[in-house]
């Protein structure tokens, strides 16, 4: 429903207006008022939850003025917010005999469908008004039935509609910034690229475009790609706030820290400051292993929000940089009381606990980190690594069969090798050894990073370097 503007040009007007239509209301009869008169006093008392009041106002309007489609469909909508859909219904119906070509009609129709999650009889609404709009108009309709079909979890059909808007209206802001939605939706980020590509080869200053297409590209992880896609949206248009955030976390990714503190300084200077801000800006001070710095832009971060518990633990991580395994543990706890599912803050605790020679916590955080996220590679490996220096080769070895149940890859054969080989169960260790280094002979350096000792085992290296003349 299009509603007036009572906080600008028309607020001494509506005063008035308002003032006026009591008094005429007190006395007992109401002199000619103008359809937008009417329609302004209908928005006034149901800005104010008066839906009744507003009913009496279009009422009378009516009465002067009989043959406004207008004031119909502003009644459909009075009744549609009371949930009266057969009253809306039938002021539509009347709306349509004096103005049938009127798109409001069509689109209060297809709401109160939408109401009635009728979603199906809101489409052919729609469609239907699709004979009477053009240009823009029918850029908004074909937003309308994407909006319909996301909310059927149909979205082939929601791209598929949104990209027709487009088609119809290049400017169309809504379908721009909804776009990319979908595709996360759909995970047809190919089709995003190929799609948005073509689309500034049109309309090379569509901001939103470029934006778009840096999405599409971070979801394929080219991130370089991604960086030129997101510069050009800020070139374009400097206070495009979502593109900098995303252009300086890809400039954080291809460790470019100076020119992401550079950008995150003109964010500074351009937007409201933001905790995100404070704490790329610790970010890139700690990758620059600034980690005093670092920690002062985190701290600076945590006097307006811990982002779930990230904070401290990217704080917990600077300590385990300068070995202060102590105060790590601290704020590791501090992001694991804030969020206790999270899997990463269970294995830095694992990987803390280990460093303090704390067995049993170690272990206890280890088991949770694999609960929450069973799946991830580098847990596991952690976690034999730990067994390893705890010389706990039996355990290590359920484990590794454990994690085949949830992982298929390379490394976790390497693991089994150096577990096998370093608990000296070695002919079964180079067994497996041989078929990790047939199947990846590029993988072998990994052995030494899981079982550091055989890095001077003669033996090992010899076997190792007979594959390499073989690959």
């Amino acid at each position: 429903m299009e509603a007036y503007d009572y906080d600008g040009e028309h607020q001494p007007d509506l005063k008035l207006l308002v003032q006026r239509y009591e008094g005429m209301l007190r006395e007992g009869g109401i002199s000619f008022l103008e359809v937008d008169s009417f329609l302004m006093l209908s928005d006034y008392y149901e800005e104010g939850s008066d839906f009744k009041g507003a009913l009496v106002a279009l009422n009378h309007a009516m009465s002067q003025h009989p043959y406004s489609a207008s004031l119909y469909v502003r009644k459909a909508q009075n009744f549609s917010e009371q949930e009266q859909y057969e009253k809306a219904f039938e002021a539509l119906d009347a709306a349509k005999i004096y103005e049938p070509s009127d798109l409001d009609i069509y689109l209060t129709k297809a709401d109160i469908y939408m109401r009635l999650f009728d979603q199906d009889n809101a489409i052919k609404v729609l469609r239907k008004a699709k004979e009477y709009a053009s240009g823009e108009e029918l850029g908004d309709l074909y937003v309308l039935e994407s909006t319909i079909y996301e909310t059927k979890k149909d979205y082939v059909n929601a791209l598929k509609y949104l990209k027709q808007a487009l088609r119809k209206d290049p400017e169309n802001e809504i379908a721009l910034s909804r776009i990319s939605g979908i595709y996360d939706e759909t995970e047809e980020y190919a089709d995003a690229i190929t799609f948005h590509l073509n689309f500034v080869n049109q309309k090379p200053y569509s901001y939103w475009a470029w934006y778009n297409l840096g999405l599409a590209y971070m979801h394929l992880g080219l991130i370089e790609k991604a960086t030129e896609a997101f510069d050009y949206a800020i070139v374009i248009n400097e206070n495009f706030e979502p593109a900098y955030l995303y252009y300086i976390d890809c400039l954080i990714g291809l460790e470019r820290f100076d020119t992401a503190m550079r950008y995150l300084s003109e964010y500074l200077d351009l937007f409201e400051a933001d905790p995100e801000i404070w704490y790329r800006l610790g970010q890139c001070y700690e990758y620059k292993e600034d980690y005093v710095k670092a920690r002062s832009y985190y701290t600076e971060t945590l006097q307006h929000n811990s982002l779930n518990g990230r904070v401290y633990h990217s704080i917990g991580n600077c300590y385990v940089e300068e070995d202060e395994w102590y105060l790590a543990e601290k704020s590791f706890l501090q992001a694991y009381s804030i969020d206790k599912f999270n899997a990463e803050f269970c294995l830095s605790l694992a990987d803390t606990y280990d460093a303090l020679e704390n067995s049993d916590k170690a272990h206890e955080f280890y088991h949770k980190a694999l609960a929450i996220e069973p799946k991830e590679i580098d847990i596991w490996i952690h976690y034999i690594e730990f067994l390893i220096d705890e010389e706990s080769y039996a355990v290590a070895i359920e484990m590794l069969e454990e994690a085949k149940e949830y992982v298929e890859d390379i490394l976790l054969n390497f693991t089994l090798a150096a577990v096998l080989i370093e608990s000296g169960q070695r002919q079964e260790g180079f067994i497996v050894l041989g078929q990790a280094l047939s199947e990846d002979y590029n993988m072998h350096p990994y052995i030494y990073q899981i079982a550091p000792r055989l890095a001077d085992d003669v033996t090992v290296a010899t076997f190792i370097l007979q594959y390499r003349e073989e690959s």
